[in-house]
């Protein structure tokens, strides 16, 4: 595992000032049904727009610093916070 995508306890922790946004939401499309990795960090976000779009998934997302917009659009089961 990439030291950008390391675990902070059990959340998978995303740091988008390593990796790009679109990494991110594919990681989370990606999450199948019965998925154990339910808790997720973004870090970094610097103000982007569509961070953690299209989540159809049971999942808490804590994302650290600004956002732009259409941020948890689409959202379908997850449950995001930004701080």
């Amino acid at each position: 595992m990439p030291k950008e995508q390391r675990e902070q306890g059990h959340a998978r922790v995303f740091d988008l000032g390593q990796q790009s946004l679109r990494e991110l939401n594919q990681a989370l499309h990606n999450l199948g049904s019965g998925s154990n990795e339910t808790a997720w960090e973004v870090l970094n976000p610097k103000g982007s727009h569509s961070v953690a779009v299209g989540v159809d998934q049971p999942v808490s997302i804590d994302v650290r610093g600004s956002v732009g917009y259409y941020c948890a659009g689409m959202n379908a089961g997850g449950t995001i916070t930004v701080h």
